[in-house]
């Protein structure tokens, strides 16, 4: 039997179905939801095709030209064998903005086939590479070609471009800066276990200075890291003593750079009127517990024995120039130019060719400045190369900087740097560094070469400026640079905290920097949180109540002295109501890391009532250390008092009953002795 729905029971379902449309409704007006990063398609993982011409990019006499091709497989699939083909533009590319839009991907020049080379299979998660060599022609003109290979892949056609060169016969010279650094810092001088790895086999320093060994490269050296060595002494690793005799047995020109390579922009945007300097580096001597070795030749026997080594003698580079300024690129601006042009006369700084407007050669004037201007373009591949981790990477920036040196006329000088990076191995380096100093086929000369090269353009300087954030870091360790010297002013010698924190902001304003701003940062809150420390590792130790029984007597504070040198300072007392009357100052002497007791007399105008002393820390010259503790003195004099009257009382009771006693003594010693008989 059907039953019949009841009329409540059909006005609910009406009710449901009116809800569930409008329901409906809504969700078709409202906007799609934005998916999260989460949600998002993830990209698929892709094959990579590269492509270089070796031979720095350059095509041999007979026309040949080796081409070396690489395949990345980053798929979960293998990539089966293909083969790829080589073609080369017909006519060389006529301009450096020709070749870089080339490179970039948008230039697209008429190509011819030369080649091709069969690359393998590429297993998952792997890679290969192979080599060919393809005949471009002996009757091309000089210049710089394009070079394009294609790879059919399960992708689709790979497409990869490089450049090659046909050089000319033309002469000229070349000159290549190449930075001598240990990279960030954060400490004013590198340890002993640090200049042991870093001077060792594999390491940093060895092998920035194998590079240049046996070219003519202008090294640009960190004082810091020779002054690490000088510092240690006979008790730097062997390894780091060897280093420092090879870097000063080297006949290469060079120059000095600020101590730490810091930031030139950041301090003349601070406001200094001249770079930083560290103005000795006595404290670590004395930490280190050494006489170092000096530049200075061993003394003859019987002369005078040479004093403990100043700062000049500590960061000696062996011989150069100390007038030539390099800031990190994209920093220059007039203010800064003008700045250090004023140091000294005849002083040099280093500038990109992008700074001044385009090629203007190796020499040039901005305004009173006198400028040595690299190559921009070619600067730059050649830090790409220093900086590679495959070989046919590295093959493809040296052929650009082939490329981009071609450009610049026979008869001027070609400045060139490898510049600054830490993230390097010792064999991209010394492969970049030896191209460099052949780029274009040219004759690699010094830094007298270049300074004294052709004419001297004159130019405008591009409005490059300094990192804010440096600025603004710099300005604050500046603030507490300025506390801390104050602070200092309670040591017997305040070198010895004052000089190795200007090392360390030095340091901290590192170029090696520029490339890791994260760490930068939190390496900057950490040194100023040790500043911090420090200013506050002095100060009175807190105390409680004191209650003072009598009209006088002396009180006793504690100093806390964190340091790990002796302190000398003045305890100021000062009470806040005439009703007691203390010893305003008391000199302290407080030892290294220790507390030291303090004894200040006080005296009370009343017989018992609460009052408080305020204590400061001064140094010998009253400069304030610390804020200021306030103890609070109950004062209970009367008691003074009632224990003399008790003492009194005390003392003449005892008297008294001595005087019995005595008096008793004698009166039976008076007394006639009995008999014991009786009178009849």
């Amino acid at each position: 039997m059907t039953m019949t729905p009841s009329a409540p029971a059909r006005r609910t379902r009406a009710r449901t179905s009116i809800a569930v449309a409008a329901a409906l409704a809504l969700l078709a007006l409202a906007p799609p939801p934005v998916a999260s990063a989460a949600d998002a398609p993830q990209a698929e993982p892709a094959l990579s095709f590269l492509v270089a011409a070796e031979g720095d990019g350059v095509a041999a006499d007979d026309g040949s030209l080796r081409v070396a091709l690489s395949v990345v497989n980053q798929t979960g699939a293998t990539s089966p064998a293909a083969r790829a083909d080589v073609a080369v533009s017909r006519a060389p590319l006529a301009t450096r903005t020709a070749v870089a839009a080339w490179l970039d991907g948008s230039g697209a020049p008429t190509l011819r086939r030369v080649g091709s080379a069969a690359m393998s299979t590429v297993p998952s998660l792997s890679s290969t590479t192979t080599s060919t060599v393809v005949e471009t022609g002996v009757d091309l003109d000089p210049g710089v070609y394009a070079l394009r290979a294609t790879y059919p892949s399960s992708q689709g056609t790979l497409v990869a471009r490089g450049v090659w060169v046909v050089p000319d016969d033309d002469e000229g010279d070349v000159a290549v800066i190449v930075p001598i650094t240990a990279g960030p810092l954060t400490s004013g001088l590198l340890t002993a276990d640090e200049l042991a790895v870093l001077t060792g086999v594999d390491g940093s320093l060895r092998g920035q200075l194998d590079a240049v060994t046996g070219t003519d490269a202008i090294l640009a050296i960190d004082p810091a890291v020779v002054a690490a060595i000088r510092v240690l002494g006979t008790t730097a690793p062997d390894a780091a003593t060897d280093w420092l005799a090879d870097l000063l047995a080297l006949p290469n020109s060079r120059f000095v750079l600020q101590f730490g390579d810091a930031d030139l922009a950041a301090q003349i945007a601070a406001g200094l009127d001249a770079p930083l300097t560290v103005p000795t580096l006595a404290a670590a001597l004395v930490a280190a517990g050494q006489t170092p070795a000096t530049p200075e030749p061993t003394p003859t026997p019987g002369a005078d024995e040479p004093s403990e080594p100043d700062i000049e003698a500590l960061t000696d580079i062996g011989g150069g120039r100390d007038d030539v300024f390099w800031p990190a690129a994209g920093t220059t601006s007039r203010d800064l130019l003008t700045a250090l042009s004023a140091l000294s006369d005849g002083a040099l700084t280093i500038v990109g060719s992008d700074a001044v407007g385009g090629e203007v050669g190796a020499r040039a004037r901005a305004g009173d400045a006198d400028l040595l201007v690299h190559d921009a373009d070619v600067s730059a591949a050649l830090r790409t190369a220093s900086t590679a981790g495959r070989r046919i990477e590295r093959a493809g920036a040296l052929a650009t900087a082939s490329a981009y040196a071609s450009f610049t006329p026979a008869g001027r000088t070609l400045l060139v740097t490898v510049d600054r990076a830490d993230d390097r191995t010792p064999l991209a380096l010394r492969t970049a560094v030896r191209a460099a100093v052949r780029l274009d086929d040219r004759t690699s000369v010094g830094l007298g070469g270049v300074s004294t090269a052709g004419a001297v353009a004159t130019v405008r300087v591009a409005a490059g400026e300094a990192d804010p954030a440096r600025v603004s870091a710099l300005e604050d360790f500046l603030g507490d640079e300025r506390d801390l010297a104050q602070f200092a002013s309670i040591l017997e010698d305040p070198a010895v905290l004052t000089a190795p924190e200007r090392a360390s902001v030095l340091q901290l304003l590192g170029n090696a920097w520029l490339d890791h701003p994260a760490s930068w940062e939190v390496a900057v809150d950490a040194h100023r949180e040790a500043s911090a420390t420090t200013l506050a590792a002095v100060g009175i130790v807190p105390s409680p109540d004191i209650n003072l029984l009598g009209s006088s007597a002396p009180l006793t504070f504690a100093v806390r002295n964190d340091l790990p040198w002796p302190v000398s300072l003045v305890l100021v007392t000062q009470p806040n109501d005439p009703r007691l009357v203390v010893q305003a100052t008391t000199e302290v002497a407080a030892g290294a890391a220790q507390t030291t007791r303090v004894d200040v007399p006080v005296q009370a105008r009343v017989g018992s009532g609460k009052s408080s002393l305020d204590l400061h820390l001064r140094s010998d010259t009253m400069v304030a250390i610390g804020g200021t503790t306030t103890i609070v003195v109950s004062v209970q004099a009367e008691w003074e008092t009632v224990g003399i009257a008790v003492m009194a009382v005390l003392v003449g009771g005892l008297l008294v009953l001595g005087v019995i006693r005595t008096v008793l003594r004698m009166r039976r010693r008076t007394a006639p002795a009995s008999d014991g008989r009786e009178d009849g």
